[in-house]
């Protein structure tokens, strides 16, 4: 088996889920990483949810050489939504401009 190190993953992160090679992404949330695999919860318009075990990434040459971890599926990271960071710098810059007009008072007992 190859030493293939699987990209940074971390419990709550958003990926896509491929149920097999060609399929359209779906939306899937990490519940337990791994090492080498990572549990998803899949998201299923209508029902729910899926629970997914031991997917590995895309680019795991394990899933090639492996059927069985073919049939679990693959994901990869979904791409960070840049207006996320737009808008978490909007809000920072307001903040900062409150404070200058109204410095925050401590909550009372502090």
């Amino acid at each position: 088996m190859s030493d293939f190190q699987m990209p940074s993953v971390e419990l709550g992160d958003f990926v896509f889920f491929y149920p097999h090679p060609g399929a359209e992404p779906e939306i899937a949330q990490v519940i337990k990483p791994g090492a080498r695999a990572v549990t998803l919860w899949v998201t299923a318009p209508g029902f729910g949810g899926m629970e997914r075990t031991s997917v590995h990434h895309k680019d795991d040459p394990g899933i090639r050489e492996n059927a069985e971890w073919a049939k679990l599926g693959a994901w990869e990271h979904k791409p960070k939504d840049s207006r996320l960071t737009i808008l978490a710098e909007k809000v920072s810059l307001l903040e900062r401009k409150l404070d200058a007009l109204e410095p925050r008072k401590a909550p009372k007992g502090q």
